[in-house]
């Protein structure tokens, strides 16, 4: 008998690749060296520096790089990180802003300019909202993930966005960002959920969205998407000793989510009174799977954020969505 293939993993524990994580759900011949982590841009830079084998990514650093040739990586459509952003941008309570509109030729802030979560609220507010993207000033606080202060390599945004530093006496990427808000270095600030208890605690600021998940529903309805935040990677040199690990991969996850789907129904909730009611309630608003794997059936989802990518300078060159996937996994479905 041959000996197990050893397989690096890093990962956030979710739902769906908790089956994973835990052993449950496996690929037979293949051994998992599991590494469970909720330090997401260290997962990203462990990926780089070829610590693990296969990780989620961000899907705007997997694109930044892939087009540009430099990325030792190649993407298995699977998405284990979507996430709605709406109610992720706040403003200063005496800014007088009230609605998007009114964010024209306001200064706008985000943790990183390489961020998938930014990428789309950046996207989102000049398609949905008519934010202008070359009248409105765009301040950051990094450029990638990893990078802590320094802007790092340079982008040439298509749509006109000047992009400045964002520079206060704060310790960190996010620190600095939201001391950005607080002291009215920006007027707007974009942020994950990690930031949310600072700014939900700080009486001087609120949500742009006040009725977010009403929003976050009407976008869907309008677009289809839920932005998908994350994808799964494995390193080329892998693929390549192992071209049947990406399907396979695709295979093992697709099973996850399924398990974790069946449990969400099944098993009693000790955090929600009503898991029913929230189920049935999210069933009627998404007319469409919103968390399916597989390229074409989120075609339209990539499509509109390579568009944002494109504009925005993250990505060198034109990509279609085929191009960032293993060719072995394009023509997957559930």
């Amino acid at each position: 008998m041959a000996p197990p293939i050893k397989i690096r993993l890093a990962s956030r524990s979710y739902d769906g690749t908790l089956p994973i994580l835990r052993g449950q759900k496996s690929i037979p011949g293949v051994e998992f060296d599991v590494t469970e982590t909720e330090d997401v841009p260290g997962m990203f830079a462990g990926m780089f520096k070829g610590q693990y084998d296969v990780s989620e990514m961000s899907l705007g650093e997997l694109i930044y790089y892939h087009s540009r040739n430099k990325a030792d990586f190649v993407a298995v459509p699977v998405f284990p990180s979507r996430m709605f952003r709406h109610g992720f941008i706040f403003v200063r309570k005496n800014s007088g802003i009230r609605q998007p509109s009114d964010l024209n030729g306001k200064k706008l802030g985000f943790l990183r300019w390489v961020q998938t979560a930014a990428i789309w609220m950046r996207g989102m507010l000049v398609d949905e909202y008519g934010v202008s993207a070359k009248n409105s000033q765009w301040y950051v606080a990094s450029m990638h993930h990893w990078d802590d202060h320094d802007l790092g390599a340079t982008v040439e945004p298509r749509d006109g966005s000047i992009i400045h530093a964002i520079e206060n006496s704060g310790k960190n990427t996010s620190e600095r960002a939201c001391r950005a808000l607080f002291e009215g270095q920006v007027d707007a600030l974009g942020v994950t959920e990690a930031q949310l208890p600072t700014l939900l605690a700080n009486d001087s600021v609120q949500r742009l969205f006040g009725n977010s998940r009403d929003v976050e529903a009407a976008y869907f309805h309008k677009t289809k998407i839920l932005p998908i935040m994350h994808v799964l990677a494995l390193q080329k040199n892998i693929a390549d000793r192992y071209p049947e690990l990406p399907e396979k991969l695709f295979r093992l996850y697709t099973d996850a989510k399924r398990w974790a789907q069946r449990w969400r129904r099944a098993i009693p909730s000790l955090v929600e009174a009503w898991p029913n009611h929230y189920l049935t309630e999210e069933q009627g608003i998404f007319s469409t799977d919103p968390w399916a794997y597989g390229l074409e059936a989120n075609r339209h989802v990539l499509d509109t954020f390579l568009s944002y990518c494109h504009a925005q300078g993250i990505s060198a060159r034109n990509i279609a969505p085929a191009d960032i996937f293993h060719p072995g996994t394009v023509k997957l479905v559930e």
